[in-house]
């Protein structure tokens, strides 16, 4: 039997406000001008134009680099892990090239891994649920949570997170995480209207929703929205499962993109054909930080999914112990900040002692400021209380929950 995903429980006693990000509207043009308006990638594209960063990775692992006959480290990783301002003093702190393939979503990573020969990758950047999947085929190593001291500046949710670990097992460390909340336009909107996933299926709002094209996360939310008191979302009935697939065939005549481009969705809330949609802050924050104040993200009373993204080093690495280098440097403090911010998408830090390393526009962006509904919290502090993991179907085969996504998505 395979083993099972361990699931996480948060946000259990959740509160009937919904979660805002008011002080994005309030501070947008302050996180504009801190952020120097940070201009949005076209790194996330679907599986058909995912593509390789730097110098082409090769198959058969670690060689020399041409020119200067240091090593190459190669990575598979969501984007933004590859820009020049977080890999950069890597590089030039260890001598190295740090090559990169960017993959969307769980099963483009396992493509492209199953794909490549053995040892063309030195470490990959997992989603939390994907972890275990690894770990199955054999393709990362075990990590010592003693080599790991920034663990100890971690959140609570992320010091020991059950999708890094295999039982008692370090199996990756938590690099950045964030919410497919409710986000859309204020001009469109009213903030306090957004108290619930049941605004997605007002009338008002046909053709004008926007969804990332993930039945996890699509999927995950709709169970929320059912069934706000299961601790697990992805552990349903079948049941229930026919249930969350009625209630998002509901939705599909107010929707009118569902793409796994980040660029198209952020492009279509600018260009007003969309005004809202399950894709929570990450896709809007450069839109804000670029002065589009009018955007504003919400987790319902419902709750949310959560992803969660960690680094990992590749079992065949021909140089793991530089791989485990990069680990240790994508979970320090100040790296972390600039992954929070990257161009690509915005995120939020596993290590609490990044916000250190931010500027007060940039706090105000991602949301490490006062939640005005509850004292002595931040923001993101609430984002973790009322979210929940991104995980894999419990009951069901994957290919039924993938099968009744593409229903709603042929609807």
């Amino acid at each position: 039997m395979k083993p099972r995903y361990n699931p996480l429980i948060t946000g259990r006693e959740m509160s009937f406000r919904a979660l805002t990000r008011r002080r994005f509207i309030r501070y947008a043009s302050l996180g504009a001008g801190a952020l120097a308006a940070t201009k949005l990638a076209s790194c996330a594209s679907g599986p058909e134009t995912a593509e390789t960063t730097g110098t082409e990775v090769a198959a058969g692992g670690a060689e020399e680099s041409a020119g200067d006959g240091g090593k190459t480290l190669r990575i598979l990783s969501w984007a933004g892990y590859d820009e020049p301002e977080i890999i950069g003093p890597f590089e030039e702190k260890m001598g190295v090239k740090v090559e990169f393939k960017t993959y969307v979503g769980g099963e483009q990573m396992l493509q492209f891994f199953n794909q490549s020969p053995p040892g063309t990758f030195d470490g990959i950047i997992s989603d939390g649920e994907y972890v275990v999947k690894l770990v199955e085929i054999g393709a990362i190593s075990k990590l010592n949570a003693a080599d790991f001291d920034t663990l100890a500046d971690y959140n609570s949710v992320y010091k020991e997170f059950p999708g890094f670990y295999q039982g008692d097992q370090l199996m990756a460390v938590g690099t950045r995480f964030g919410n497919y909340g409710i986000a859309f336009n204020t001009k469109f909107i009213k903030l306090e209207e957004v108290t619930s996933w049941e605004i997605l299926a007002r009338e008002d709002l046909q053709g004008k929703l926007a969804f990332f094209d993930w039945y996890l996360p699509n999927m995950g939310n709709a169970s929320l929205a059912l069934f706000p008191d299961n601790p697990n979302p992805y552990d349903l009935t079948d049941a229930q499962l026919v249930q969350v697939k009625d209630w998002m065939v509901k939705l599909k005549p107010n929707v009118a993109l569902i793409t796994p481009n980040i660029q198209d969705i952020t492009n279509a809330f600018i260009n007003e054909s969309v005004i809202a949609g399950p894709v929570g802050d990450w896709l809007i924050q450069n839109a804000i930080a670029d002065g589009q104040s009018q955007f504003a993200a919400v987790v319902p009373k419902e709750g949310a999914i959560r992803w969660s993204e960690g680094a990992t080093v590749a079992a065949d690495s021909k140089n793991p112990d530089l791989a485990l280098e990069w680990v240790k440097y994508m979970s320090t403090p100040e790296v972390q900040a600039r992954l929070a911010n990257a161009k690509a998408y915005k995120g939020l830090a596993p290590n609490l002692k990044a916000v250190d390393h931010l500027s007060d526009g940039e706090k105000n962006l991602l949301g490490y400021i006062p939640d005005p509904d509850n004292a002595g919290k931040t923001i993101v502090d609430m984002q973790l209380e009322r979210t929940r993991a991104r995980q894999l179907p419990v009951q069901q085969p994957e290919q039924a929950w993938q099968d009744f996504y593409n229903e709603f998505k042929t609807s």
